[in-house]
């Protein structure tokens, strides 16, 4: 039976896109994924920077639903995710130590908000994010075991 981790709280709070981990973007510093992800939703910089100054990156997500959205973000979400975990995990030798520490669990967003796209509400989800982070901690292994 594999391991799962079913909840990014915790001890693998640092798993979820609320977790402290600044990252710059474009020149922009994003106290947050949940902050870098939410202000790519725009193409408008003053939106954007509206989103990094946000105080919690609750505030961010909710700021994000009512930015001018670009045309094309349903096309290009995944990949504007993808883009910003690995800038937090590669970035930071902190995390991607944490990150590679889950060894080969199954990593879960569970959530009780019904977000059943990014992650898993009451057994039901693509958990989109979980797979983002397993496809690249598996990367981050590869690289360090061709070093």
């Amino acid at each position: 039976m594999p391991n799962i981790i079913g909840s990014f709280d915790g001890e693998y709070a640092f798993l979820s896109n609320f977790y402290d981990s600044p990252i710059v973007v474009e020149g922009i510093c994003y106290p947050t994924v949940e902050h870098a992800f939410q202000a790519y939703k725009t193409l408008s910089h003053e939106e954007r920077l509206d989103i990094a100054s946000s105080i919690t990156p609750g505030i961010a997500k909710r700021k994000g639903r009512k930015v001018s959205l670009r045309a094309d973000w349903e096309q290009i979400k995944n990949g504007v995710m993808e883009f910003c975990l690995r800038k937090k995990f590669m970035e930071d030798s902190e995390l991607k130590e944490k990150l590679l520490a889950t060894e080969n669990a199954i990593l879960v967003e569970g959530n009780t908000w019904n977000d059943t796209y990014w992650g898993v509400c009451n057994g039901v989800g693509k958990n989109t994010l979980g797979q983002l982070l397993m496809k690249i901690r598996e990367e981050i292994r590869k690289g360090l075991s061709n070093e």
